[in-house]
């Protein structure tokens, strides 16, 4: 085997190594979001801007899900209510913090104990301890923001 014939096998071997790796990359790629996730959703930072307009500047967002973005587009610092598991932990959660603001997305929530508590019929039941501010319909969301009620 000449020279060449090593190095034509070494090139044809390092071709597949590469296209296997942007296969595989692009099989992971479709694993990061799901085409409905709010990557993709055209009116969900319209939403966010109008959320961050009508929340002081230093309040800090629980929210229900995709905090990180709520972070990012809101500009304000967003919590997952990680240990509640009830609308009575969910008080308890934001009035030890001193949390007053409340976005669900509806239907969705990274606490799986709270999962019916921000579903359509769920959100409602909050109204009697928490004001809906607003709601706000994108692409793939129903996005409410509430605000704890605070009796006197």
């Amino acid at each position: 085997m000449g020279l060449v014939d090593e190095n034509r096998l070494l090139l044809g071997a390092c071709t597949v190594i590469v296209l296997l790796s942007v296969a595989n990359s692009i099989i992971q790629l479709e694993n990061v979001a799901s085409p409905r996730s709010v990557i993709y959703d055209r009116t969900f930072i319209a939403a966010m801007n109008k959320i961050s307009e009508m929340v002081p500047k230093d309040a800090v967002l629980v929210v229900s899900t995709n905090a990180p973005f709520v972070t990012y587009f809101t500009g304000h610092d967003s919590r997952v209510p990680f240990g509640a598991f009830s609308k009575e932990s969910l008080l308890h959660y934001m009035t030890e913090h001193h949390y007053d603001y409340l976005v669900v997305f509806e239907g969705r929530s990274q606490v799986e104990e709270l999962q019916s508590l921000f579903s359509s019929n769920g959100t409602k039941d909050l109204e009697d301890r928490y004001e809906l501010i607003e709601s706000f319909r994108t692409d793939f969301s129903k996005i409410h923001l509430f605000r704890l009620r605070t009796f006197a």
